[in-house]
Order: structure tokens, then sequence, then C-alpha cells
């Protein structure tokens, strides 16, 4: 599928390759404010390469370029491109109409990236705070997925180390008595209380630093009782973590457990290639990795693996599967993240991560932590979600009692997605319901309420078929042409939000997009326009398609009422 803004994109380009004599990576195409057009080209990067003025070189260019079904502009040192309203118009309604909800979607390319994404320690439930980094991984691996990507969503499941050791002595020393006895009866909310326990504990004796240590170092021995605990258990949480994130809509196609590498040898081999660079040394029978005067240990005294070795023999295994590999983290892992790029180029491994690293989640200004217990599970955020979306449901009377349960999970659902994916990963977010769950603002409920609007008039529409060939076009109505160049849009955003690992585009768009078709909306009758029914009838459709598709990126489930 061709689109129209890819198109005109591709000839601009073309076009200034061939006429300009500079190196290609210094023609950069921006987005200009959108009364100038689609494109503009700043010549600030090439004039000293022509040496010439910026301004001459824009004038010159305005001169000698032509595009098909477009204007060129100079404005300035800049060149403003902009396509031909009458053709955007006709075009990608053609393309909405022909492509339906898959409108946006680029041709499959041969490239696999594989997205490590959440990954949390299986010794407890995701709290809320672990919610971002799911849906970051979720929604880029949608987006890489719609431009064509082949994509494969991992999960590397932690079942071994320090944490998992704390949880296994907690079920072998602790009676069960209480600490078993929490309202859910899904494991992972159970055996959390076992690991928060022994952490008081260790608090108060540190001599049980010890025991804990003897599991880690039987388990790297191969002893097969403490293996089967470390198994059992973290097979237990997984599946509740599983279903926390199924409930979010994210979905993953593999897991890697850590054991496995320790099993299978890859951990063992991997210390022994690093010992043989010359930046690994010895500290106290210790093995570290040292770069640029940062040392990170990789494994102790009794040759037992810390995560670090655990984690970097996991990256080049995972080198193998994919030809690119994107992490998420947390930004207090940059320093380990750091570490894995280097020395995997150290042991000669080309394909290096992306990383991207993403800020912390409060909860009405409450930090959380599961070792110290101060958190909101997922579960009953999800929960707090439905009822607080039934209520707003409820204030609008358009639902039928048998449908409220399943359209506030939607919009509960859709509200703690968007709400984390509409900020830049770099920036912290603090969680905030009332902004989360509002029905007109930056809100997944705005957007998906533009979806059932548009889905309500199509309902009403008594309509069969329409035929675009004979739609008139020409007299098209200012917001009506806005709406439609907004939908056109949609994959060079997808493009730019994939490029660029910025989930947070594409959140942006959506909540123009529905701003827009609520403008349209607003200042224009669609059954109620006779001369202008069939066009606007094809122009809801358009928006419907549209919107649907980003709405899937999105992870957005779609009700047809609200």
């Amino acid at each position: 599928m061709r689109y129209v803004i890819l198109d005109f994109k591709e000839e601009i380009l073309r076009k200034l390759k061939d006429y300009l004599d500079v190196p290609e990576q210094l023609i950069e195409l921006e987005s200009p404010p959108k009364e100038r057009g689609e494109f503009a080209l700043p010549c600030y990067s090439f004039a000293k390469e022509l040496k010439n003025d910026p301004n001459e070189i824009a004038k010159k260019l305005e001169e000698n370029l032509e595009v098909e079904n477009g204007t060129v502009e100079r404005a300035g040192p800049y060149l403003n491109f902009k396509i031909d309203r009458s053709y955007l118009f006709e075009e990608t309604i053609k393309n909405c109409l022909m492509t339906e909800e898959s409108f946006g979607r680029l041709p499959s390319k041969s490239k696999k990236i594989l997205v490590e994404h959440t990954s949390a320690n299986p010794n407890g439930p995701l709290h809320v705070g672990r919610a971002r980094n799911p849906v970051i991984g979720d929604t880029l691996a949608r987006i890489y997925e719609k431009i064509g990507y082949q994509i494969e969503k991992q999960y590397y499941v932690n079942d071994i180390g320090r944490q998992m050791a704390v949880l296994v002595w907690g079920l072998i020393n602790l009676e069960e008595d209480d600490l078993a006895k929490v309202e859910r009866k899904k494991k992972d909310h159970q055996l959390v209380r076992y690991y928060q326990r022994v952490n008081e504990l260790l608090e108060e004796d540190e001599s049980l630093e010890e025991e804990i240590q003897e599991i880690i170092q039987s388990m790297e021995m191969g002893d097969k009782e403490t293996l089967e605990h470390f198994k059992e258990n973290a097979e237990d949480v997984m599946e509740g973590i599983i279903e926390s994130l199924e409930r979010l809509n994210i979905h993953l196609d593999s897991f890697k457990n850590e054991s496995s590498l320790i099993i299978d040898g890859s951990v063992e081999k991997l210390i022994e290639d690093l010992s043989s660079l010359e930046n690994v040394g010895e500290e106290d029978g210790a093995l570290y990795y040292e770069k640029e005067g940062n040392k990170t240990f990789i494994a102790r005294e009794n040759l037992t693996s810390l995560y670090p070795a655990r984690d970097l023999a996991y990256h080049v295994w995972k080198a193998e599967k994919a030809d690119e590999l994107v992490n998420i983290l947390g930004e207090d892992h940059k320093l380990h993240g750091e570490f894995v790029k280097e020395a995997l180029k150290d042991l000669g491994i080309e394909t290096i991560p992306e990383i991207i690293f993403h800020s912390f989640v409060t909860f009405e200004g409450k930090e959380m932590s599961t070792r110290k217990g101060t958190y909101v599970t997922l579960d009953d955020f999800m929960d707090t979600a439905q009822k607080k979306a039934k209520l707003e449901i409820e204030k609008r009377k358009n639902v039928e009692p048998e449908d409220m349960n399943a359209i506030a999970e939607k919009i509960g659902v859709g509200a703690v997605r968007y709400d984390i994916i509409k900020v830049q990963p770099q920036k912290p977010i603090d969680f905030k319901w009332e902004e989360a769950l509002d029905f007109e603002g930056d809100s997944a409920p705005f957007i998906q309420y533009s979806y059932t609007r548009a889905n309500s008039i199509l309902e009403k529409w008594t309509g069969k078929s329409l035929d675009i060939g004979n739609l008139e076009l020409t007299d098209s109505q200012e917001g009506e042409i806005k709406l439609i160049r907004k939908i056109a849009e949609f994959p060079r955003i997808l493009i730019e939000s994939g490029e660029n690992n910025s989930p947070h585009l594409l959140a942006k768009y959506a909540h123009e997009l529905a701003a827009e078709f609520n403008r349209f909306y607003r200042d224009y009758p669609v059954l109620h326009s006779e001369e202008k029914k069939e066009l606007r009838i094809a122009i809801v459709k358009s928006f419907k398609f549209a919107m649907a598709s980003v709405m899937d990126t999105l992870g957005l489930e779609k009700p047809k009422r609200m």
C-alpha cells in the first residue's frame, strides 16, 4: 500500500538529492507549521558545503524545483513543500476505505527485532511502579510490527539470584501461619509476603545472609532440591504476572529463564571468555570487569556468578536470535546497561542492544517498593480503574447494564495504558485518576469516545455502499480537509515513533486525531446533510478505520458504546 504523505516525501528527497551536490545525510526534512505545508527543508545544514548563503540556496531551489501534486515555497532560509489539498483528500479517503483497519500498515521487512520488557523478578506481583516498562515495551513492539518488522516480545525470567534465594529461604524456614493469608488467591500475591518477611529478618540478623548465599551457591552447583524450589516458585509467581499483563492487553511471545543459562553452561563459558580480556581483574578472589574507572563484579570469590555475568550471557544468546535487540529498562539500570553494551563489544558481539530507559511512576505522589511492601499491586490498580470507569459510564446512561462491566474494563485498561504511554519515557509520571479517566481531556476515554461516536453515526446510516468515483471532492470545506489531512499523517507518525523509539508521539497524535474529529462532528452535519451525506459518511468511515488502527497500535480496546 502506498500512502500520499510518504510518497510526497520520497519525491521531495529524490529531487533534492538529484539537484544538490551535497552528502545525502545533510538533506533532512522537518515538519513546518501546518499552514506552511507537510515538509520543510532548512538550508543551513549544507550552506557551508555549497559555500553560499542559506537564503540564496533556498531561493534557487524554489526557482528550480517542481513537485507533482504540490507546491514549493521559500520562507527565508527554509523551503516549504505543500501537497495539493484535493489530491491529499481524495487519495487518503481511497486508502482508508480500501485498507480499512489496516490503514497505516507498511510492507513487511526481513529484519527481526527482539523486544525484551518487564522482566521483573518473580518474587511477587507487579505493582503500579513497574507497569511503565511493559506498556512501553508492548507499544513499541506494536509500532515496529505495524511498520513492517518481524517482532518477538520476550520476558527474561530472573528465576535465580539473591532475590529468589531470599524467597526460597522464607518458604523453607518460615511458618505458613498468616503469611500467605491474603485476600487474593493468586500465588504472586501470596508468596511475596515470605520475601518481605525475610527482608525484615535480615535487617534484624545479618548472619542470615550466609544462609542466603549458601542457597545461591547450591543452585549454581546444580543441587536438584534447590533448583526445584527455584523453578516451582518462579513458575507460580510468573503465572500471576502473566495474568496481570494480559489484563493490560499485553501478550508475550517467549520466555527465557535465567537458570537455563547456568544449567547449559552458557554463564560458565561467558566468564571464561571475559577472563581473557585485559580489563577483567580480580579483587579478594572476586572477578570484575572495568571500563573507564567503573568496576562491575561478575563472579564472587566462591566462583558463583553475579547477575551482570548472567545477563551478559543472556545477551550473547539473544544476539543469535534476532537482527536487532531492544531492551526496556528503568533509569536506575543505566550503569548496568552501559556495562552490557561495552562488554558485548569487547567480546566481539556485533548485535548490541538499543536500550530505552524510562523514569519512574509514582501513584498520587507515593513511591513503591516490593521489598518494603509499600506498593499498590497492578491487579488492585486495575480493579480500581474498572470501578472508576464504571462510575463515569453510569453518569452518561448510554450503556446497557449487562454490558457495563465489560465496557468499564476496556475503558479502565485504556486509561492506564494511555496515561503511561503519553509521557515521554525519560520523564517521570505521577499517576492521577482524575486525569486518566477524564472523558474530555488528554486521555484514553476521550479517544475511545471519539471512536464510538463515529461508530454510532455509521450504524445509523441506511446506505449500503459508497462509490468513491462519484463523490464530489472539489468543494470540500476547511474542517473536512483538516480531518483528512490529520488522518493522512498517520503512516509518517508511525515511522517517526518507531525510528526514534518515542511511543509518546503516537499517543499525542491519537489525541489530536480525536480532537479534530470532534471539531468536524460539531461543525458539519453528517446524516442530516442531504447534498454531502455520502462524502461525509466517507470521511467518518475513514476516521473510524484510521482511529481503529491507531488504537490497536496503542493497545486500546474499541468499545461500541460509552
